[in-house]
């Protein structure tokens, strides 16, 4: 089931790509904040928000999608097409109202 060229290999990847490379991106930012030479005052001067760590960790599905196709993995392609619109269409519902339209 879980060969190296399946889709459901795909799926696996893309939903574990975005999720690791977020919880990543919160540690760092996190760490960031917290750190007394980056703070000015009670302000903070250096923070990305949820929204920026969010995108940046579904664009982190590039890489496993890029190296799939250099290998020739044709269905582990198709499979981390579906996590990654399945990220795209959370992050869009979770911040629409943000969004300007």
């Amino acid at each position: 089931m879980f060969s190296k060229d399946s889709i459901p290999f795909g799926i696996l990847t893309g939903f574990a790509i975005p999720f690791v490379v977020y919880a990543i991106l919160l540690i760092i930012n996190d760490f960031i904040y917290h750190q007394e030479m980056i703070q000015v005052g009670q302000e903070t001067f250096f923070q990305f928000s949820e929204k920026l760590l969010g995108t940046v960790a579904i664009c982190a599905n590039i890489i496993p999608f890029q190296f799939f196709k250099k290998n020739y993995r044709d269905y582990s392609m198709r499979g981390i097409i579906f996590p990654t619109l399945f990220y795209v269409g959370y992050w869009v519902y979770t911040y629409y109202s943000q969004l300007g339209f």
